[in-house]
């Protein structure tokens, strides 16, 4: 498969939901990188109503891994109060939701996937840092999953308040009929519906979004409704659509670009969206080692984006094998660590290593050419 053939596709975050910060909570986060310019605001109305005002929960801890945020109790049990549907019956989704496709697809071990998005009409999406969105209180998100064309899992978050962590995730298993989907528990649940797909534990989606002890994620927490992501015209909700509407309060200073040759921007795409949502430069990374495969908006050129400067030419950490003498070695993709944990599965050397049993052909092929063809 040819490279830019990987660059567009459906793609949601795989192990979790999707979240975010906000304004109140943003000088936590860090200070913006990249800022854009300020849009109009959504048209001033003194009876402005949101279509699902916020029904704000407590907090419960989460005793196993000591994180302080709203449990699933905080969402209805079954999908179908959920919002999303004006009739789950014939699958049609309420006119407040907009339906997205990220740039970059997420490996989901075969699975295909929708989106939809609900900003509240009130309000709009912190975007004065382009590399780092944040969600306002009342935003909710959800991923739809299909398996050999039959629905299997339908993924919701919603933010209940102003604080980083105020995110509640749910997962819903569809039925065999596909007339109702009903939360799963915090456990997940493996082989949903006979099949070889996993619905993730709590645990997995904070691993991947952000509020981990032990790291993983970003502040903004909504990985894939982001600038980069939703920065090119073949996408239902462009960027363009969000800044007419007054969603977003800014918007690019200039056209957004990856730098390099449709090979590196494939490449990089396909690290950014499968590697990167944990090795990245914010608080939220996985912090063992300083690997960092997120692409920053607009950086100026190939030199300068994170696998350049943490990846290509540069030794492991942690992570050693007979085969591997470096993370990516420019002409020898067998001696590449990131190549060669892309390819594990079901052992310690296994990356990503949550959310996925199988590893990607495409994938592999894609950033295998990539690095032998390096000099």
């Amino acid at each position: 498969m040819k490279p830019a053939a990987l660059i567009t596709g459906i793609s949601f975050l795989l192990v979790g939901m999707l979240g975010g910060g906000c304004a109140s909570d943003k000088a936590s986060i860090r200070s913006p990188q990249t800022r854009g310019e300020p849009t109009s605001e959504r048209p001033a109305e003194d009876d402005c109503t949101d279509t699902f005002p916020v029904d704000v929960k407590p907090i419960n801890e989460l005793i196993d891994i000591g994180v302080r945020m709203p449990n699933a109790a905080a969402l209805p049990t079954i999908l179908s109060e959920t919002g999303l549907y004006s009739d789950i019956a014939t699958k049609a989704i309420h006119p407040a939701y907009s339906h997205f496709i990220p740039q970059f697809i997420l490996w989901s071990d075969s699975a295909t996937k929708e989106r939809w998005v609900y900003i509240p009409e009130c309000d709009t999406v912190d975007t004065s840092d382009m590399d780092n969105w944040s969600v306002p209180v009342g935003t909710r998100l959800f991923k739809e999953f299909k398996i050999d064309g039959v629905r299997v899992e339908t993924r919701m978050i919603e933010r209940l308040g102003p604080g980083p962590r105020d995110f509640a995730y749910a997962s819903y298993l569809w039925n065999a009929a596909e007339t109702e989907a009903t939360m799963v528990s915090a456990d997940g649940l493996n082989n949903a519906k006979g099949t070889d797909f996993d619905i993730p534990s709590k645990v997995q989606c904070l691993q991947c979004h952000g509020s981990h002890p032990t790291g993983g994620g970003r502040p903004s927490r909504a990985l894939g409704f982001s600038a980069l992501q939703l920065g090119f015209d073949d996408t239902s909700l462009s960027l363009a659509h969000l800044k007419s509407s007054g969603a977003i309060s800014h918007a690019p200073a200039h056209a957004l670009t990856i730098p390099g040759t449709p090979e590196d921007v494939a490449a990089l795409g396909y690290l950014h969206v499968n590697c990167g949502n944990c090795h990245n430069t914010t608080k939220d990374r996985t912090p063992q080692v300083d690997l960092d495969l997120w692409l920053d908006v607009n950086t100026p050129n190939i030199g300068e984006t994170g696998a350049w400067t943490t990846a290509i030419d540069h030794s492991t950490q942690l992570f050693n094998d007979q085969h591997v003498l470096g993370r990516i070695v420019p002409g020898d993709p067998s001696a590449s660590a990131i190549l060669y944990r892309m390819k594990q599965r079901g052992n310690p050397g296994q990356m990503p290593p949550i959310g996925t049993e199988f590893a990607h052909a495409e994938g592999v092929s894609l950033i295998s050419d990539w690095i032998g063809g390096m000099e």
